[in-house]
């Protein structure tokens, strides 16, 4: 074949043709990719309908119903507390409030300006209700007026209509049927603070109107506070509640019963009322350490703070020097005088300082470094062993011991009984009081330490400082056969909605190893003290104690140059002696030169629990000898 075939080959018919298959393959490119992208749309399209549909068909749902719905929280009733044999201590009692729930408030400026003309709703109360209107959520009720009498929910019951956005509810308060008896082991409720929040989550008193302040309210809170139901509401196009879709009942908080017992709480309360002593008393069970008793003197109404407490209480309050917020049980410090002497003579037995048949002379004084140390009784004791000394509060025989002991071994004594660290209980607020030491002396007050102060110290005065409940526990030692308890108020809770009750687990005893023959003859100088010494007036037929007397020292100001003192009374002890059921500890502060202040305190604590047939009145009539009591 020549070039001229080739070329004829190449005709403009060929050219055409393949033109044409080239634009086929082109178009069948351009459709493969149409339809790949619109396969990747669909399953795009698909996968979008899916995840709205069927993963995310919970979210949308709640988004779509709330549109037309309206959720309202349900406060639950906060849990009861109930002295040990049922009694209740802290109740809740409905009242009758006026709320108002902003989104459903057309004109809320012209609505409150309305109410005021027909309500008694203070002017405060507005600018307030104004001031935090947008803290919470519009459909929160906010509280206009509360503890309506039966007039006003008459009243505004007629007029409801006149008022959208306006309603009646019932809420409950925090009520105590017993004022001030257990203000402060019982503590009270107050309006949520910020302050108040720290250690709880705030989320959960985002609807809450009160939370636990102090005393038991507080530890417990939150088993005491409950869980919130709520009302689902269906609601119109302006935001009125037509029906109620569904309601979740709030669950109460827990039940609480204590081992606290009314009857031992009123008795000694009498006598400090009718007696008008300032001070405290702490009973407990020695064996277990369960809180029988705890009156602190003077105290205060705990109704008082529930809603918020007025400034006319607070002033009066914190103006009274008494200071009656302060629980004297736990936190009162003061010196412990001749109550020390028991711990002192156990270590002193124990370790070899003491030999058990130790006698001494007392001829009414000491004299140390130049400095006479007087014995509370002039004219002395003559030959004394530990059990007079015990009995009898001799000072001269614990002068003595105190400079055998030494200052080391002292504190040492104190410690290990207690003192000096705060005594353990299911209550906040137990303060350490204060153990002094040669170290602390010199970086405070810039002096050396000198025999005197280990002297005094021996009789419990100086620079040592116990509270009530570290005295109760260390004397509870002695009674049970060396065991130091924990001490605790709550005895169960209850879950009123399963029923179920359940008992908290506390440290158990801290055992001190004292051995058998330190303890015998501390006990009966401790017995003696009741049966012939300082304390005998504290004794009742039929019921065996054993216990302690005390008179301490306190500075109360100055005058011309000296040191002005006031005494403090003081007692310690236990019954029955054998089998102790009962330990208490007592003080009444600016008692008098003797001890026996404290006494008709410890007397009626420990007879109206072992005695409990006798009558109340039998505690505030008790008479007390005060010639028949020193120390």
């Amino acid at each position: 074949m020549n070039g001229k075939g080739t070329l004829a080959a190449q005709s403009p018919l060929c050219l055409h043709m393949n033109n044409h298959g080239v634009e086929i393959r082109r178009f069948r490119q351009r459709l493969a990719w149409a339809a790949l992208i619109l396969l990747v749309l669909l399953l795009v399209l698909i996968g979008r309908v899916v995840l709205l549909q069927v993963f995310q068909y919970h979210r949308f749902r709640h988004l779509a119903r709330a549109n037309h719905t309206a959720i309202v929280p349900l406060a639950p009733p906060r849990g009861l507390i109930l002295a040990d044999h049922g009694q209740v201590l802290a109740s809740n009692h409905p009242h009758y409030v006026l709320e108002l729930i902003p989104d459903q408030v057309q004109n809320l400026h012209r609505t409150l300006r309305r109410l005021q003309q027909a309500f008694p709703i203070p002017q405060k109360k507005i600018q307030q209700l104004l001031h935090g209107i947008d803290d919470k959520p519009a459909y929160l009720p906010r509280v206009l007026l509360s503890h309506l009498t039966p007039d006003l929910v008459a009243r505004f019951a007629v007029r409801e209509q006149d008022y959208p956005g306006i309603r009646l509810a019932v809420r409950w308060q925090r009520y105590y049927p017993y004022g001030s008896l257990f203000a402060n082991t019982v503590g009270y409720v107050g309006p949520v603070t910020a302050r108040d929040l720290q250690g709880f989550d705030a989320h959960q008193y985002q609807y809450r109107h009160s939370i636990g302040v102090n005393g038991l309210e507080y530890s417990l809170e939150r088993q005491l506070r409950g869980h919130f139901g709520y009302d689902i509401l269906s609601v119109n196009a302006l935001g009125d509640p037509v029906s109620t879709l569904r309601r979740v009942a709030p669950r109460p908080g827990d039940t609480v019963r204590t081992t606290l017992r009314l009857r031992v709480q009123q008795a000694v309360a009498h006598v400090m009322d009718k007696e008008h002593y300032r001070g405290a008393l702490i009973a407990i069970n020695p064996n277990t350490g369960a809180v029988l008793a705890s009156v602190s003197s003077p105290s205060y109404n705990p109704n008082w703070f529930v809603d918020g407490i007025s400034a006319k209480h607070w002033q009066e309050l914190l103006r009274n020097p008494d200071h009656p917020l302060l629980n004297r049980t736990l936190a009162g410090l003061y010196p412990p005088g001749s109550t020390i002497k028991p711990f002192y003579s156990i270590d002193a037995l124990q370790y070899g300082i003491l030999p058990p048949h130790f006698h001494t002379y007392c001829p009414g004084y000491i004299r140390v470094g130049g400095h006479v140390f007087w014995d509370w009784y002039r004219s002395g004791f003559g030959e004394t062993g530990l059990r007079k000394a015990l009995a009898w509060s001799v000072d001269v025989f614990f002068y003595k011991l105190a400079l055998k002991m030494g200052i080391r071994r002292q504190d040492q004594t104190l410690w290990r009984f207690g003192f000096g660290t705060p005594a353990p209980i299911d209550l906040a607020g137990s303060a350490p009081g204060f153990v002094p030491t040669p170290a602390w002396k010199a970086s405070h007050l810039h002096a050396p330490w000198y025999s005197g102060d280990t002297v005094i110290l021996g009789i419990g005065q100086g620079y040592l400082l116990v509270t009530p409940a570290q005295l109760v526990r260390a004397v509870a030692a002695i009674a049970n056969g060396g065991r130091m308890p924990y001490l605790h108020l709550v005895k169960s809770l209850r879950n009123p909605n399963t029923g179920r009750v359940s008992t908290p687990h506390f440290p158990p005893a801290r055992q001190l190893h004292i051995p058998a023959f330190a303890l015998r003859a501390v006990r009966a100088g401790m017995r003696a003290c009741v049966t012939s010494g300082t304390c005998k007036t504290v004794a009742y037929p039929g019921i065996s104690v054993a216990g302690k007397t005390g008179t301490a020292e306190v500075p109360v100001g100055y005058r011309h140059g000296r040191t002005i003192y006031n005494d403090d009374s003081l007692f310690i002890g236990w019954a029955p002696y054998h089998h102790p059921r009962i330990a208490v500890a007592a003080v009444v502060e600016d008692g008098g030169g003797n001890a026996w202040q404290a006494l008709p305190l410890a007397k009626a604590a420990i007879l109206s629990y072992l005695r409990p047939h006798l009558k109340l009145h039998t505690f505030t009539n008790i008479v007390v000898n005060p010639a028949a009591a020193f120390g």
